[in-house]
């Protein structure tokens, strides 16, 4: 009986060991086994086939068993690895004449047996395996790593090695709401004492400098405009980590492919930094893409040029700058924001309007409902008003938390993508809430007594025209939103809970905001 072995589970000690860059923030698998999964095994687990072959010698007699326990990419491998240890592991594969002058000496030799595994003519039988071994189970590659995540051979490429804690932290774009969510969060943080860059590109603004008042001794301003790249590296030199928020609106007019450079021009400078161990950047998912995947029929718009652009063009150049960050020699996560719960409240806001009838004053809420035209699915029953779309929500004031967190373990996240997430709510929820928890007052005797606001259900484009550019945007996420439930899936309220515990859902952020004076001054409440 022949017994014919895959690529065993202890060439991750040895030549597929993950090595790191200079800096030790990222390692990287180099072997040129190409994208295909390959056929694995453990060699611990011929403890228990052999003896299996030979109570069985008649039966195996003649075979070739070509054993394997599982088939995965190196792609997976690297993010097992990821997981196990913290740390940003990647895999590059490379061609065969790239690892054959590797340095070290069997490397011609290593380069064609990895060929030869990678070949499909190559391919193994688990279903066999298993079988044999029965009732005993091959050790799946996940439990090797983590029975083996002791060995010294890990410890000497530095993946066993407590990380160097992050301390300084470059705030792009900190005048905005995110900014200042993350310069609020790091301060607040009582296990580190972060000192912290605020960019901006007018340090005199008062938001700048409203940023300089929360601690004048840990917060510095730093000129910086994402045009700049010298001013962008500027920024990064010497610090620890960088968070990373561009403004559509505002810093890149509006101008997707500038939003898109600026982004990119701040990963440069990280990656190029000789300090910077960790990025976390503020990110979004692929409208364009998801249009195209899963044929969602949206729109698109063109710009002054004619150039062709989704609806959300935001969204397609925050994902292209990520898709850049993951092609660097840089340890980063991902954050995905929902709507903000702030931003929700805003659009959601009561009008004073004339009563058509009596001519007085009455406030009036809008209450955008989707129609039935406004989405793929149809309803069961014909005239039937379609259900609204949950609304992704979270307090922008939760993810300066978050990101602190994200610091704190940037070696356990790095690599990841987070969305994050505190509440599911739709339109017609969120508005019953306002109206409870803002116009209901309670007597005495515990009379509810409802206040004189009345929702008036419009279609959404009425909606969207009556408010300016970005509460516009905002109706066209309504849409994408409506669109599928794959958004919904990139966003865990669980990951989101875990990097940000006391995160509220919406009712309890809105009751905790009830006498919040800026909320009732919109409302028009003393």
């Amino acid at each position: 009986t022949v017994l014919t072995l895959p690529l065993l589970y202890s060439n991750f000690l040895g030549f597929a060991i993950p090595l790191p860059n200079d800096a030790k923030t990222q390692w990287t698998i180099k072997a040129a086994f190409g994208d295909a999964p390959i056929d694995m095994f453990s060699a611990s687990d011929l403890s228990h086939l052999v003896p299996a072959v030979l109570n069985d010698r008649d039966m195996y007699n003649g075979y070739n068993i070509r054993v394997a326990s599982e088939k995965m990419t190196l792609y997976e491998i690297a993010s097992i690895f990821s997981d196990l240890f913290g740390k940003d592991i990647v895999y590059n594969p490379l061609t065969v004449e790239e690892m054959s002058l590797l340095p070290f000496p069997a490397a011609p030799c290593i380069a064609q047996m990895c060929q030869f595994l990678s070949d499909p003519r190559s391919a193994h039988d688990i279903e066999v395996t298993d079988a044999i071994l029965f009732p005993n189970h091959p050790q799946r590659f996940k439990d090797w790593l983590l029975t083996h995540s002791d060995n010294p051979s890990f410890h000497e490429v530095g993946l066993t090695a407590d990380p160097s804690p992050i301390l300084s932290v470059t705030v792009f774009g900190a005048t905005g709401r995110q900014g200042t969510s993350v310069v609020k969060g790091l301060l607040a943080d009582k296990r580190k004492r972060y000192t912290i860059r605020a960019t901006s590109r007018d340090i005199t603004q008062p938001k700048a400098l409203d940023i300089k008042k929360l601690d004048s001794e840990r917060v510095s301003l730093i000129q910086c405009d994402f045009d700049d790249v010298p001013s962008c590296a500027a920024a990064v030199d010497g610090v620890d980590g960088a968070f990373l928020v561009t403004d559509f609106y505002g810093g890149a007019d509006m101008d997707p492919i500038v939003e898109e450079r600026h982004a990119r021009n701040v990963i440069d400078a990280c990656e190029a930094s000789y300090t910077v161990r960790h990025l976390v950047f503020s990110t979004l998912e692929s409208v364009e893409e998801m249009n195209k995947k899963l044929d969602l029929g949206l729109p698109h718009t063109e710009d002054e040029s004619g150039r062709r652009l989704s609806v959300l063009p935001e969204f397609d150049a925050k994902a292209r700058a990520a898709a850049y960050a993951r092609t660097k020699k840089l340890s980063c996560t991902y954050v995905l924001m929902p709507v903000y719960s702030e931003r929700f409240f805003e659009l959601l806001t009561p009008e004073l309007e004339a009563d058509e009838i009596t001519g007085k004053s009455k406030m009036v809420m809008d209450v955008p409902k989707k129609e039935s035209n406004d989405c793929n699915t149809t309803s069961s029953n014909d005239g039937d008003e379609m259900p609204d779309p949950e609304i992704m929500c979270m307090s922008v004031e939760e993810l300066g938390p978050a990101v602190a967190n994200i610091f704190d373990s940037y070696q356990v996240y790095a690599g990841h993508e987070i969305g994050l997430v505190t509440d599911f709510v739709t339109v017609s929820e969120m508005a019953e809430m306002i109206t409870e928890i803002f116009f209901e007052d309670m007597d005495e005797d515990g009379k509810v007594s409802k206040g004189k606001v009345e929702k008036k259900n419009v279609t959404i484009d009425s909606w969207v025209e009556k408010r300016e550019t970005t509460a516009r945007d905002f109706g066209q996420m309504f849409r994408y939103f409506s669109k599928t439930d794959a958004v919904k899936k990139r966003r865990s309220l669980a990951k989101t809970l875990q990097l940000c515990p006391e995160a509220r859902p919406m009712r309890e952020w809105l009751e905790a905001n009830k006498e919040n004076a800026s909320f009732r001054q919109r409302l028009g409440l003393r």
